[in-house]
This record gives structure tokens, C-alpha cells and sequence, in this order.
């Protein structure tokens, strides 16, 4: 029955590798449809695949999905599980070939891993469109700086906005609005290292009586969503619902 299960995986990493000729792949495609336990192994290794690919931002966190695979298939399945080649990725799970095995590991990856991860930037990016997209102009403020800078970020006229945001903060370094609008400027245009340093400057702000400094610093790693952003962010945020810092609120939603 090993024999078997071997050949299945075998036969699949093949076909997915593109090392089948023409003939070999028809007959492979073939017995997919009339093999029921190839069939049930395919769309297995196919799930995992998907997730793989689909998740491949989070390389710095493979090695802790890695060790957590090996560690629970120890425990549940002993030591006698087969190492398994990964369809496009040059590193090696020891997953047990059993339905049973591979389906607990497939689920376990995802509620360890992918789903919490993948929630995130996803809320930052939400936010981002729903909430920052336009500035809230005044009535009585029409000829201000602050507000034509505000009218430019409205406009779309983000160099403009930006350049009015900047020389008001230099001019005055305790206009802490003009300094949260120069990073959300750069959040919007994606100047994301220039956003980080605005929010880290508003953040380390004493005394104010609103400081959304170190939430925005989250959203901007959430929407950056590089290296190690993910779990940066998760930290500022938890640091936010702690302090009751401003966005408390959606960090709490978001961390659930």
C-alpha cells in the first residue's frame, strides 16, 4: 500500500513538474479520472500548492510552518512519514501520506499561518481606501495652508499636497496635523519609508491629546507588507489596543 502511495506522489510531481511526455501526460489525466485514491492525492497536493504559491511573501516565516508540520506529524503519525517534494519550491515537507495526515497538516497550516496573516493587510488596505482617501475640510478655512493642502491631497494632486504639508511643518514644528497629512500623503503614493518616518516623528509626540502616530505606522507596514511588516504591525497594533491609543477600535476588530 506504501508502494502505492509513493507512486501517487511520484506520478503528480512529475505531472506538475512538466517532466511527462506528451503520451505519459494524457494517460496520467486519464487515470485521474477513473483512479479514485490518485484523484483524492491530486486535489490534496494541489490545495497545499495553491497555498504555498499563493502565501510565498511570508518566505520568513517558512521555517516556523516547517518545524510546526514536523513536530505534529512526530506526534500524530509517528516517525516513519515520508519526505514529500513541494511543487515549485526547492524545500521539503515531511508530510505522512495518508489522507488523513495530509488533510490535518493542510488544516492545521492554515489556522496556524495563512488565515491571520492574510487578514491584515487586507483590513490596512480597506482602511486605507475607506478612510484616508479624502481629507476633511473645514467651512471656514478655505484660504488656510493646512486647508489648501488638504484640498490638493482631495484633488489628487499629491506632490502638491505633499510640498504644501512639508513647508507647514517646517515653518511650524508643532503642527503635528500637517506632519499626520505628509505621511498619509505618502501612504496613499506608496512612498512607504517616507510614511514610517513621518508616523515614527508624530508617535514619539508627548502630551498630545490625539496621537494616531503609532497606528498609522501599522497601517503603513500592513500596506507595505514585506519581510518581517506583518508581525511588526501586529505588535503596534496590540501596543495600541493596550494604551488605548487613537485606532484602538480597529486594532482591537482587526486582531481578532
Amino acid at each position: 500500500m506504501n508502494d502505492r502511495k509513493s507512486y501517487y506522489i511520484e506520478q503528480i510531481e512529475n505531472y506538475l513538474s512538466g517532466n511527462f511526455s506528451p503520451e505519459e501526460k494524457l494517460r496520467f489525466e486519464t487515470a485521474l479520472k477513473t483512479d479514485a485514491g490518485l484523484n483524492e492525492y491530486f486535489r490534496l497536493y494541489q490545495a497545499i500548492d495553491t497555498e504555498m504559491r499563493e502565501t510565498q511573501k511570508y518566505r520568513a516565516k517558512e521555517t516556523a510552518l516547517k518545524n510546526t508540520l514536523k513536530k505534529l506529524n512526530a506526534v500524530y503519525f509517528g516517525s516513519g512519514a515520508k519526505t514529500v517534494p513541494m511543487h515549485g519550491y526547492k524545500k521539503w515537507y515531511r508530510l505522512s501520506l495518508s489522507a488523513a495526515a495530509v488533510l490535518i497538516l493542510v488544516l492545521t497550516a492554515y489556522f496556524l499561518f495563512f488565515q491571520r496573516t492574510n487578514d491584515l493587510p487586507q483590513y490596512a488596505s480597506r482602511y486605507v481606501k475607506n478612510e484616508l482617501s479624502q481629507l476633511s475640510l473645514t467651512m471656514d478655512g478655505g484660504r488656510d495652508s493646512l486647508q489648501q493642502g488638504m484640498a490638493a491631497f482631495n484633488d489628487k494632486a499629491y506632490a502638491r499636497a505633499l510640498q504644501i504639508f512639508k513647508a507647514i511643518y517646517e515653518a511650524h514644528p508643532e503642527n503635528n496635523d500637517a506632519l499626520k497629512y505628509a505621511g498619509i500623503t505618502c501612504l496613499v503614493t506608496r512612498d512607504y519609508d517616507q510614511a514610517i518616518a513621518c508616523f515614527e516623528e508624530l508617535a514619539a509626540k508627548k502630551g498630545l491629546f490625539s496621537n494616531p502616530g503609532v497606528f498609522l505606522k501599522a497601517v503603513v507596514l500592513l500596506a507595505r507588507n514585506e519581510g518581517g511588516d506583518v508581525q511588526e504591525a501586529k505588535l503596534l497594533l496590540r501596543r495600541v489596543v493596550d494604551e488605548n491609543l487613537d485606532g484602538s477600535t480597529e486594532a482591537a476588530r482587526w486582531l481578532k
